[in-house]
């Protein structure tokens, strides 16, 4: 009789050690869902992606546990034109990300990919999507693309030339989907539904800055601005509008 109280004792004693052990175990869980639930995640160096855009590339859906990411996150995810990110905590509820850009200057389409290049012409990147403000570069003379390995294309001296083009495109603020360059180097620049012809140069500079000038003149139109022959001592600038 006795033997089987202490047995009936000792299984309580249990069951209440265990009942105690589950209630801590799912208090802690509640304070460190709680107390770290990360309420403000601020980003540094994006531009390609939106901060919402990156938290979800990063985190997921959800907005992360402080501590849960710094016990378990993986912190090294691969993002699609991203170098790297580093990940700074400010206990208990903050988050500052420094976001490290792959530096693109152009597309070209190649079998069905659109495959991405930075100023020394290394492809970095490949996907199926375009992005604004990185145009696509039509006519260039390739065997073969290799992702991470640099576009043959005879002349490095092309990649200065899109660099000085992109930057300028930055600078004017304009929306250039293709740049093309012809048989002859003469480059052709595509804005919405527009075509403008700039010749062969080794400066735009003054034919870029004109061009902004009179973006508003053929928005919404569709036609060839012919500005080959433009200099700033000779306004020489056609538009033939398209028949319908």
């Amino acid at each position: 009789m006795e033997i089987s109280m202490a047995r009936e004792r000792k299984k309580e004693k249990c069951f209440l050690i265990a009942f105690i052990v589950m209630f801590i175990l799912v208090a802690v869980g509640i304070v460190v869902y709680i107390g770290f639930q990360a309420e403000s995640i601020t980003y540094a160096g994006n531009s390609h992606y939106s901060d919402e855009e990156m938290t979800e590339k990063i985190f997921g859906k959800d907005k992360p546990n402080v501590l849960l990411y710094k016990l378990f996150g993986n912190k090294k995810k691969t993002i699609p034109f991203i170098q790297k990110y580093d990940v700074e905590i400010q206990w208990p509820k903050k988050m500052y990300i420094t976001v490290y850009e792959k530096s693109v200057i152009g597309y070209i389409r190649y079998m069905g990919c659109n495959m991405f290049f930075d100023k020394d012409g290394i492809v970095v990147e490949s996907s199926t999507e375009s992005y604004d403000k990185v145009p696509e570069i039509i006519g260039l003379k390739f065997n073969s693309i290799v992702l991470g390995s640099k576009l043959d294309v005879g002349d490095d001296d092309i990649f200065r030339q899109i660099l000085d083009l992109t930057q300028s495109f930055d600078k004017y603020d304009l929306d250039v989907s293709k740049v093309y360059f012809d048989s002859s180097d003469n480059l052709i620049l595509y804005i919405e539904e527009v075509k403008v012809y700039l010749g062969n140069s080794d400066d735009y500079t003054d034919k870029l800055f004109e061009l902004k000038q009179m973006e508003t003149k053929f928005s919404g139109l569709k036609g060839t601005l012919y500005m080959q022959d433009y200099t700033k001592d000779s306004n020489a600038i056609i538009f033939k509008k398209d028949e319908k």
